[in-house]
C-alpha cells in the first residue's frame, strides 16, 4: 500500500509540475494569483473535509505548523513560477527537487537524529552532481 500511495503522489507531483510550466507558454501569467489560490485554496479544503471525516481535532500547534507549511510552500511556488519565465523546466524542477532533499536530509538530522545510510547521501551527491550539468554552459 506505501508503495501504491507514493506512485500516486509521485504521478501528482509530476502533473503539478507540468500545470506549472504550463502556465506562462499558454499566456496565463494575469492569472497566476488565481491559480495560487485554487491549488493552495482546495489544499485547504481537502484538509478541513479529512479533519471532518476523520473527527479529528485541531490544536494551535497544529494549526500553527500547517500555516508555516502552507505559507512556505506557497512562496516557493510563487518564486518557481516567476523562475519557469526564463528557466526550462529541465533544470528548475531537478533544482527544485534535489533542494527538497537536501533540505530533508538535514532537517531529518537535525531535528529527529535520521541518519542517512552512505547510499542515501550518494544519491543526494548525483543529485547535486546532475544539477551542476544540467546548468548552462555559456
Amino acid at each position: 500500500m506505501s508503495l501504491f500511495l507514493l506512485l500516486t503522489a509521485f504521478v501528482l507531483t509530476g502533473l503539478n509540475s507540468i500545470s506549472n510550466k504550463a502556465i506562462h507558454p499558454l499566456g496565463l501569467d494575469d492569472y497566476v494569483g488565481l491559480y495560487g489560490l485554487g491549488f493552495w485554496g482546495s489544499g485547504v479544503v481537502l484538509g478541513l473535509i479529512t479533519m471532518a471525516a476523520t473527527k479529528h481535532g485541531s490544536r494551535k500547534l497544529d494549526a500553527g505548523v500547517g500555516i508555516a507549511m502552507g505559507a512556505s510552500g506557497a512562496v516557493a511556488m510563487v518564486l518557481l513560477l516567476v523562475a519557469l519565465k526564463t528557466v526550462p523546466g529541465v533544470v528548475a524542477f531537478p533544482v527544485r527537487s534535489i533542494g527538497n532533499t537536501t533540505m530533508t536530509a538535514i532537517v531529518s538530522y537535525l531535528a529527529w537524529r535520521e541518519r542517512a545510510t552512505p547510499r542515501q547521501l550518494l544519491g543526494i551527491i548525483c543529485g547535486l552532481a546532475a544539477i551542476y550539468l544540467l546548468l548552462p554552459t555559456h
